[in-house]
């Protein structure tokens, strides 16, 4: 991506600020103290705190593209792919809470509009991906189609949404991974294809 390691360092200490005092709490002032600057030192590698966000959402996308791309093409069946790229996904934002989960920090999108598009790139990506996994596992007749692709794609979106919402309020004492790949296994449960 062409990010610095001290880039990497700020966007880091920024999602930490994010979760604990939000979006109004990330300031240069306050993200200097964190990691123990002088302001100045933080505009040689930013110009703005709305390029600090950019590149920090820019990271988060090549990351889930990094993780994703080998999964959507591995030799596994499309209900496996999916597994694995939510399983991926709960372990990465275990792993990694302290700037992921800023992603859901209040404000963050009404921030700019430079922000808000690279949100919106990073939450519509895997979109059709899954969408496509999931009409292949339909003509594999691995998922009965019960409920139209666009409403399995919504389910499935909306409950890892849920979840890391409820993750995130109840202060991260959920054990997401496992909460998580559960959840997407109940969903199979409901959809998968009656042999009988």
């Amino acid at each position: 991506m062409g990010i610095t390691s001290r880039q990497f360092e700020i966007i880091q200490a920024s999602g930490k600020i994010l979760i604990n005092k939000g979006v109004t709490g990330l300031t240069i002032k306050a993200l200097a103290a964190e990691m123990g600057f002088v302001e100045s030192a933080l505009y040689r590698h930013f110009k703005s705190k709305e390029d600090i966000l950019i590149l920090m959402i820019q990271y988060l996308q090549q990351n889930v593209q990094d993780r994703i791309e080998p999964i959507a093409h591995s030799d596994e069946n499309p209900v496996q792919k999916i597994k694995m790229i939510f399983e991926s996904q709960f372990r990465f934002l275990n792993e990694n809470r302290h700037f992921v989960i800023a992603m859901m920090s209040e404000g963050l999108l009404d921030e700019s509009d430079g922000i808000k598009n690279e949100a919106i790139k990073l939450f519509l990506y895997k979109m059709p991906i899954i969408y496509r996994l999931l009409t292949e596992g339909i003509e594999q007749q691995l998922i009965t189609p019960i409920i139209s692709t666009e409403a399995m794609l919504h389910f499935l979106i909306g409950g890892f949404r849920t979840l890391i919402f409820r993750w995130k309020m109840t202060g991260f004492l959920l054990d997401v991974e496992k909460v998580g790949n559960q959840m997407v296994e109940d969903f199979f449960t409901l959809i998968k294809q009656n042999t009988k």
